[in-house]
């Protein structure tokens, strides 16, 4: 018997570990690397890079090396002698040539310049993808943690009403109150029971949502660490101007909109350079050999015939099916949407900042309301209960001030949770990024 508290102590210990802990930063990790939206966003700026590349490559000269194998019969002409010949032979022909484009209107530049735009805007829209992403697993963490709140605090209400049920058995048992009494607390028992399995599917369904946003198997043993705690957060003062003029120097999703109308208007340039001359540079220098030549030696051969050019070419563009015009007006088109694209992202980060503010203050408020509440309604439920067992109240009074705590109760808990949410998107707002 002396040794069965060590075994209790041990199997503690083994529960404990069993348990996989998780915090906020964790799951944070979890989303980067396993959700398939942000995925996405990756593949996209790889994809941006990857042209942006082979943009560049364009400036290079084109170099190519070739060689070749025919076979002639019946009348033909002797590369040799000019001749015409009846008879077979056989011709081998080897080369190499390049070519560079030594102007075009600066069009490859102005290619270069849009695409490397677009790679940074690109950058910038998985930044934006993940800052998203990241503002819906924080909710639902947080759903997760006022769920199971909410589900504690239905167990607590189950447990007091499972004593208030024994306690006035006992009372009925001795005579002191009568059977509808304990009828009515067993009344309120069931009422809390069927809200305590409420709480806990609730409970469920959030930590559920909250694996499959990460992208993971749910695990029931996962424990999901606290966050601040509502009472420690201060009350700030914001002025929406204030914090959207930071927030629009540094926030993604306006630099990427940025940086995709800038684009565009390397992009006008560069077909404009469609309507410029353009100047080119080619060479070529091969050898053949040909079996209807007298001298046998295949080497001696290629040597004999060796042979080179070197041409410089003018290309002027006088009339292409007017094709060029109508490219640069859609391009122009494209400006005025990534224009007006810009402006609504403005736009929507100033409502956003607006609303998070107004909702910052109204949950503080709701806090500190809750709690007040929660207060005074203890001290109520408290007397009720005293007078409860005195046999001065009846069962009316009792189950109604335990309904309206157990009410300002849960309001209290989703009052805490959703300003604590409200502190981390206000913090996001002002420095850009998620410090969790």
């Amino acid at each position: 018997m002396k040794r069965f508290p060590f075994f209790l102590l041990i199997l503690a210990a083994m529960t404990t570990h069993a348990q996989k802990s998780l915090t906020l930063r964790e799951c944070v990790d979890l989303l980067v690397k396993n959700n398939l939206n942000y995925r996405e966003s990756q593949i996209q700026t790889q994809s941006a890079t990857a042209q942006w590349q082979q943009t560049k490559s364009q400036q290079l000269p084109q170099l190519g090396a070739g060689a070749g194998q025919n076979l002639n019969f019946g009348r033909s002409i002797d590369r040799f002698t000019n001749t015409y010949i009846d008879e077979v032979y056989n011709t081998n022909f080897v080369g190499a040539s390049a070519q560079v484009i030594l102007f075009q209107g600066f069009q490859l530049r102005n290619q270069i310049q849009q695409g490397a735009l677009l790679k940074d805007a690109a950058l910038k829209n998985q930044e934006a993808i993940l800052n998203q992403q990241t503002i819906r697993l924080l909710q639902a963490y947080v759903q997760v943690l006022t769920t199971q709140a909410l589900w504690e605090a239905a167990q607590q209400q189950v447990a007091s009403s499972q004593q208030q049920v024994e306690r006035v058995g006992k009372q009925v048992a001795a005579g002191t109150v009568g059977q509808n009494t304990l009828f009515e607390i067993k009344a309120q028992l069931s009422n809390d029971q069927f809200d305590a399995v409420t709480a806990r599917n609730n409970y469920q369904l959030a930590r559920l949502s909250l694996f499959q946003l990460m992208n993971v198997a749910p695990d029931e043993s996962v424990v999901f660490q606290p966050i601040a705690d509502a009472s420690t957060l201060s009350k700030p003062d914001f002025l929406a101007e204030n914090v959207y003029e930071e927030s629009a120097k540094f926030f993604p999703e306006i630099k990427s909109s940025e940086l995709r109308l800038n684009s565009t208007d390397y992009q006008i340039k560069a077909i404009k350079a469609n309507l410029l001359p353009s100047v080119s540079l080619s060479s070529n220098y091969g050898a053949f050999y040909a079996s209807s030549n007298s001298e046998p030696n295949y080497f001696k051969q290629l040597d004999a015939t060796r042979n080179g050019s070197l041409q410089l070419g003018l290309n002027i563009p006088i009339m292409g099916r007017w094709q060029v015009r109508p490219r640069i007006a859609s391009a122009q088109a494209q400006r005025l949407l990534n224009e007006n694209q810009l402006n609504l992202t403005k736009q929507q980060l100033r409502q956003s900042i607006e609303q998070a503010i107004l909702q910052l203050n109204a949950t503080h408020d709701r806090y500190v309301a809750a709690q007040s509440q929660v207060e005074s309604l203890k001290a109520n439920f408290g007397a009720a209960e005293s007078r409860l067992a005195a046999g001065t109240a009846n069962i009316f009074e009792y189950t109604l001030a335990k309904a309206n705590l157990a009410r300002a109760e849960a309001n209290a808990i989703r009052a805490r949770y959703e300003y604590a949410l409200q502190h981390y998107i206000m913090d996001f707002y002002q420095k850009g990024k998620w410090e969790l």
